[in-house]
């Protein structure tokens, strides 16, 4: 199933969800919509650039997608995967600069006398990009103000998305991730905290494990991902927990043990706090 909403001219918003057995094509080749956003929802999805001759590869570790090609024309093909969910945002340059010049916000690296090159980066959704994500793949067509509800919320995912390019001059920011080898033991600590999802280690013995001291590493996982160690790991939990709750396969006492929580009542509190909405609630939609 696949649906699209244009919410301005040159912005499209479309919502792809595969729940047959068997993989789905989604062509993305539109014409002068040439920068691209595609978000992972569950599942794998496979891009095919160029008939093929260049592959991306998303699922739950790298589940986000920003592609920007100068010409007019994208030769890319999304293959969603069984059982997955993609929300994809397409833009014309134009419409991009248009949406966002008031702010007065630099995108120069967008231009074509900037690059003539084509332009990607996959990463993980970072916690407010993902509630996001999930606020507009779940928002059914309900008044003739969902078009002013998804462009509100295209900027707001804008914001926290194209606030992470500080990422990618991270060697400017913080001298101590100028060495890839920081890089990956901060990113093997995230996998740690993740592993043991419910006893997490402290930082310390975080520290110990991936070799580095206590003081980079709580530096440079806030600046890689956004949070402070233990500020990400609560979000991902309640994320994690969202999406169980989504499923509509397990109850809410069952996911607030399964995440962990002593009784359901401090997980619908947390819960309540993070999403503005109980668990119950969430689930009656």
């Amino acid at each position: 199933m696949q649906e699209v909403v244009n919410i301005a001219e040159g912005i499209r918003i479309v919502k792809t969800i595969n729940q047959t057995d068997r993989a789905v094509k989604f062509d993305t080749n539109i014409r002068k919509l040439n920068i691209q956003l595609h978000f992972s929802l569950s599942g794998e999805t496979d891009f095919r650039i160029i008939k093929g001759t260049h592959r991306i590869h998303l699922n739950k570790e790298l589940n986000s997608l920003f592609y920007f090609n100068p010409r007019s024309i994208i030769p890319i093909d999304a293959i969603i995967q069984p059982n997955s969910q993609l929300i994809s945002i397409l833009f014309s340059l134009n419409a991009l600069h248009q949406l966002l010049d008031e702010f007065e916000i630099d995108f120069s690296f967008f231009t074509t006398k900037s690059s003539q090159k084509k332009l990607y980066k996959k990463r993980i959704m970072t916690p407010n990009e993902a509630i996001v994500v999930n606020q507009m793949f779940k928002r059914k067509k309900e008044s003739k103000f969902d078009g002013i509800y998804l462009k509100a919320k295209v900027m707001e995912l804008l914001s926290y998305y194209f606030d992470e390019k500080v990422i990618k001059n991270i060697d400017n920011a913080c001298p101590n991730l100028r060495d890839d080898r920081n890089v990956a033991k901060i990113k093997k600590a995230r996998q740690l905290i993740i592993e043991q999802i419910n006893e997490p280690p402290t930082v310390e013995a975080l520290a110990d494990e991936v070799k580095l001291s206590i003081n980079i590493l709580k530096k440079g996982f806030k600046k890689i991902y956004g949070d402070p160690i233990y500020k990400y790991l609560l979000n991902y939990k309640l994320e994690l927990a969202r999406q169980l709750l989504l499923s509509g396969k397990y109850s809410v006492k069952e996911v607030s043990y399964e995440m962990g929580y002593s009784t359901p009542t401090h997980f619908i509190v947390a819960f309540k706090k993070k999403f503005g909405i109980t668990p119950k609630k969430y689930m009656q939609g």
